[in-house]
């Protein structure tokens, strides 16, 4: 998408006389050499992927980002303070889910997509200029309401749960109540990482009978709203609201994800057309700074180090 940086050129005045164009060639020749000399210090450039050089700050920076809403509050926050550090840049964050993000940097509507996933196949060969950059990892929690009984569970019985074969908590040590199966829609990150650990090894769908949300805030809300309600959600989304359960005896935390005892865990992306222009990259790096990534941890999310990571 592109973004237009402006520059003035102001008038030099040479003399108590000004300059004269209509009589003295010479010094309209200084005029345009004077402009072409100011235009080419400003950085004037009509090129969208191009403008400040290698290294240099671009100081206006203009960005409309979606995508993942496990990456928007990263995103939002990021946004945030980088616009508190450069007054005269703009960026508008947005979410939709990690297959809206990754449609729209392709097809140019957004600048960055976001997403809580890496690109499918199907999308690495229809967009190949797509360039995915990790900005911070995360784990999927499997959430009850506060006041549900179980405190764990096993991947096999959390599988059975959503195929629909277990559909009372009585069966899993808790009240005689039906199981509320809540889960994300198709194309949610969140839910990709969910099949792929829990379902997709035996090749099982979830169940017709579930909650479909589109965030993982309408999730929490749904789970926290119903005593009986099971979801998943974004590790940086837990909250009092709700009770994260112990997955194979293993608690969902940023401990257990960083040292792979957690069993449902993913990468977070930012996705730029082509290499980033020098707006995205002045935003990709203060992510990636040790500020940006103190933001990611205070979020609750894991950082993933320095710019070299990418």
């Amino acid at each position: 998408m592109s973004r237009r940086y402006i520059f003035s050129v102001g008038i030099i005045s040479t003399g108590d006389y000004g300059m004269r164009w209509s009589n003295d060639r010479a010094g309209a020749l200084s005029v345009l050499v004077i402009l072409v000399a100011s235009l080419a210090v400003s950085g004037c450039i009509n090129d969208t992927k191009s403008g400040a050089g290698a290294g240099e700050s671009v100081e206006n920076v203009e960005l409309q980002i979606a995508g993942s809403t496990t990456v928007l509050p990263i995103a939002e926050e990021c946004a945030r303070v980088f616009m508190e550090k450069h007054p005269g840049s703009r960026i508008d964050v947005a979410g939709g889910g990690s297959s809206h993000g990754i449609k729209a940097v392709a097809e140019g509507t957004v600048d960055i997509g976001t997403a809580s996933r890496e690109l499918k196949e199907s999308e690495r060969s229809r967009y190949p200029d797509l360039i995915p950059h990790p900005i911070a990892k995360d784990g999927v929690a499997i959430v009850v309401h506060p006041s549900n009984p179980v405190n764990s569970i096993t991947m096999e019985e959390l599988r059975r749960i959503y195929t629909g074969e277990i559909t009372n908590w009585k069966d899993l040590g808790g009240v005689d109540a039906r199981i509320m199966v809540v889960s994300r829609e198709e194309g949610s990150g969140t839910r990709d990482c969910f099949e792929h650990a829990v379902m997709k090894p035996i090749n099982e769908e979830i169940t017709d009978t579930a909650i479909i949300q589109d965030s993982n805030g309408k999730v929490r809300a749904t789970v926290a709203g119903n005593e009986n309600a099971i979801g998943f959600l974004s590790l940086g989304y837990v909250n009092q609201d709700v009770k994260a359960l112990k997955l194979d005896g293993v608690e969902p935390t940023v401990e257990n994800v960083v040292n792979g005892k957690y069993p449902i865990s993913r990468t977070l992306w930012m996705i730029t057309k082509g290499d980033p222009d020098p707006g995205e990259e002045e935003f990709l790096d203060f992510i990636l700074s040790e500020e940006g990534q103190e933001i990611v941890e205070e979020l609750h999310f894991i950082p993933v180090g320095g710019r070299g990571s990418r």
